[in-house]
């Protein structure tokens, strides 16, 4: 039971894992358009906060610490990537 128990966990990572690395090309892809990167970031770390929330969810215990640590993990890379790209606007 608990080997598959940690192969629902690399299931996890490795969508994860996924999402991220496609979500990273497109950014690259549309490196020429300032706000078509930003809508695809923005969607990504929608995403990530979505499959972290269903994970603990199903996984682990579900609390508002959860929601806070990846609401503003996703804040911070947002607003980098806002500061990075500040001439650009």
């Amino acid at each position: 039971m608990k080997e598959r128990n940690i192969s629902e966990h690399n299931i996890y990572y490795f969508v994860e894992l996924l999402v991220l690395l496609f979500g990273f090309f497109l950014i690259i892809l549309f490196s020429f358009n300032i706000t078509l990167q930003f809508m695809v970031l923005t969607l990504l770390l929608m995403s990530y906060i979505s499959l972290g929330f269903i994970h603990h969810h199903l996984n682990h215990t579900f609390s508002s610490k959860i929601v806070i640590e990846y609401t503003l993990v996703s804040t911070l890379i947002l607003a980098g990537f806002l500061f990075l790209n500040i001439s650009r606007l």
